[in-house]
């Protein structure tokens, strides 16, 4: 992990396309502002967290499926 410190104003690149910017910082948080090409994705780590609890969640365990899969009956022709 690269830790460096910057100013509100300065900013740092990633490769040539992604450009992170302090825009402001306080005692207890910063704000910045990221520059990337759109096919980057740029989110926040909790709601990847959230969104990976939401699936997890959502999707019935292995073996419900299975079980369901075998209560199925073939289709009457």
């Amino acid at each position: 992990m690269l830790v460096i410190r910057r100013k509100e104003g300065q900013a740092i690149r990633i490769g040539d396309s992604i450009r992170i910017e302090v825009l402001e910082s306080s005692p207890n948080r910063v704000k910045l502002g990221i520059t990337a090409p759109p096919d980057v994705r740029v989110v926040r780590e909790e709601v990847l967290l959230a969104e990976a609890q939401n699936r997890q969640s959502a999707a019935p365990p292995t073996e419900t499926i299975l079980r369901w899969a075998s209560e199925l009956r073939p289709p009457v022709r």
